[in-house]
């Protein structure tokens, strides 16, 4: 009969796994690790998609079906594992066929922890942060020699590819997903947080769901580092997440004087950030990161802080980290042309649109423009006001239509309707650009030099910022 949903998958021994939705950013990362571990993969999606190209140079087997075909393994004898990704859980009817011909059945929390089993693991979790800070420091161990394995939700620069499995003796460093609760079943010896808020609330309902499983996460860990700023960077700990440290005798860090890892002096410059840090009370500093923002000074010290406790030295921690250059789609440079800065970023929550306008204002640029595609009708719903007072940080904003991301239109629910929240948040030049198109023009009409144009979304704004580059190099 087939295993229960994230009953313990053992990888001790080649095994034959199949992959349903292994195209998405998860799921590939997971196939190629899986493949680099000596197993025999395969996977099938809706839609060949960019994750093509890394997965059949990993060895992987991709393929593309149907959706009411996802989980049909006829085309695949000898599979012993399937694992899905969230967006395509097994129907009854596949569960009973994969027990009928012995196959075990998980999710990507399943199979991820089964990796995590395999290794001594850290997941790196939180509301936002979790992705630039698992490429810190997996960017930071392999700078010092410790051949790390990792997991990220994006490409770090220094590194050429999201996902990797090194030697016997390296540490597995992996993102954890808090959106659906996953996270929460890996079962890692040590346990990174970078903050808690309000965020995928069509899943948790409250914040204090949120906390909750937060709570989990850190006390299934052996060792925890937690991050106790308020992510809004005015130097003080978060009531909730100060807590949680507490709790669970977590290593601290932050600008709060309550942190164990103190960071003081931060000085953001366009592209770079400089910040000193104490380590009780003793100088490590300065830290020097190829990526501007407050809240990447706090992503850093959170990952010295873990790079410490897996027992390597501060200087070597602060020295290895110096190479990092960030990750594609957080604060992803696209080019520039005619004295205008385009960059890309995949902020979507207001606690990320917020910390991301806020570094782009103290960077050093004359102007910020920031073009912002709304993610999901229930997010806009449910925080549209905090996303256009996020947005009132910049000097000129644009909006778009909202990106559904599968998510049948809500009434009443647009992006029109962050227009007059950023306005009245102190943006006085604010516009409504539904299309991409739109956003294009107005970018084009707008921008002058010495300004920084942001695309900011999860959806595919991220085509805005090559095209307004093309643009105005013409």
């Amino acid at each position: 009969m087939a295993d229960v949903e994230r009953a313990p998958i053992q990888l001790d021994r080649p095994r034959s796994v199949h992959l349903v939705g292994v195209g998405g950013a998860g799921i590939s990362a997971i196939a190629v690790i899986l493949a680099e571990m000596g197993h025999r993969v395969s996977g099938v999606d809706v839609n060949e998609t960019s994750a093509w190209p890394s997965l059949l140079a990993a060895g992987v087997d991709p393929g593309v079906s149907d959706r009411d075909d996802l989980f049909d393994l006829t085309a695949h004898p000898g599979v012993e594992v399937v694992a899905h990704s969230t967006a395509f859980p097994p129907s009854p009817e596949a569960r009973a066929a994969a027990a009928a011909v012995d196959v075990a059945v998980t999710d990507r929390a399943g199979i991820l922890s089964s990796i995590c089993a395999a290794r001594p693991s850290v997941a790196v979790s939180g509301t936002h942060g979790k992705t630039s800070t698992t490429a810190m420091l997996a960017t930071l161990l392999d700078g010092v020699g410790a051949d790390p394995s990792y997991l990220v939700g994006a490409v770090p620069v220094g590194l050429g590819r999201a996902a990797h499995w090194g030697g016997a003796s390296g540490t597995f460093v992996a993102e954890a997903d808090e959106s659906d609760g996953s996270f929460v079943a890996l079962g890692a010896a040590t346990a990174v947080v970078t903050n808690v808020e309000e965020d995928h609330l069509d899943h948790w309902v409250t914040i204090d769901a949120i906390e909750a499983a937060f709570d989990t996460f850190l006390a299934q860990a052996e060792t925890r580092i937690v991050c106790i700023d308020r992510p809004g960077g005015d130097g003080t700990a978060d009531p909730r997440v100060l807590g949680l440290a507490r709790r669970h005798h977590a290593v601290t860090v932050g600008e709060a004087p309550e942190s164990r890892y103190r960071i003081h002096d931060v000085t953001v410059s366009r592209l770079t950030t400089t910040f000193g840090l104490e380590v009780d009370g003793r100088e490590v500093g300065p830290v020097e990161i190829g990526t501007p923002g407050r809240h990447h000074a706090r992503n850093a010290a959170t990952t010295v802080a873990t790079a410490v406790t897996l027992g390597v030295d501060p200087s070597d921690a602060v020295a290895a980290l110096a190479t990092y250059r960030g990750v594609s789609r957080r604060f992803e440079v696209v080019g520039e042309a005619g004295g205008v800065t385009v960059v890309d970023d995949y902020a979507h929550n207001p606690g990320k649109v917020g910390a991301l306008v806020a570094s782009a204002k103290e960077a050093g640029w004359g102007r910020v423009l920031v073009i912002f595609q709304p993610h999901r009708y229930t997010r806009t719903r449910d925080q549209g006001d905090d996303l256009g007072r996020a947005l009132g940080l910049a000097d000129l904003v644009a909006v778009t239509e909202v990106y559904g991301a599968g998510e049948d239109a809500i009434p009443g629910v647009s992006g029109q309707g962050l227009v007059d929240v950023a306005r009245r948040a102190g943006t006085s030049e604010v516009s409504w650009t539904p299309t991409l198109d739109d956003a294009v023009a107005w970018a084009l009409a707008e921008a002058r030099p010495d300004d920084l144009v942001l695309t900011v979304g999860a959806g595919d704004v991220h085509t805005v910022a090559r095209r307004v580059l093309a643009g105005l190099s013409r």
